[in-house]
């Protein structure tokens, strides 16, 4: 009986993981996908390298409840150890950036 309890709980949690996976493929389909390397663009990073972007979806709260993810952009620098992030809204707006680490942007709240 313990074996079939664990395949359940294991279904449950395929279950709750696999809508986060498919909202933020939702996302980049609707735009967000390149929203953070144009807001590079903008701002005054030459002296830190080359840029990596990562898009990342995270939790604001309970999986269960409604709306509860938000996406954000990493980026890593070459020649700093820390990161921009950028939060985007769910029409992909740009609602925050900050950077942390040694890394410094003029214009860019740190923390």
């Amino acid at each position: 009986m313990k074996i079939g309890n664990m395949v359940i709980m294991g279904l449950a949690m395929v279950a709750v993981l696999l809508p986060i996976k498919v909202w933020a493929e939702d996302w980049r389909e609707t735009g967000c996908a390149g929203v953070v390397e144009k807001e590079l663009e903008k701002l005054e990073i030459e002296a830190l390298g080359a840029a990596r972007v990562t898009y990342i979806v995270s939790s604001r709260g309970s999986v269960a409840s409604e709306g509860s993810e938000e996406l954000n952009g990493w980026v890593s620098f070459e020649k700093c150890k820390g990161n921009l992030t950028v939060q985007l809204s769910d029409s992909c707006a740009v609602t925050m950036m900050y950077t942390s680490g040694q890394c410094r942007i003029p214009g860019v709240l740190h923390y």
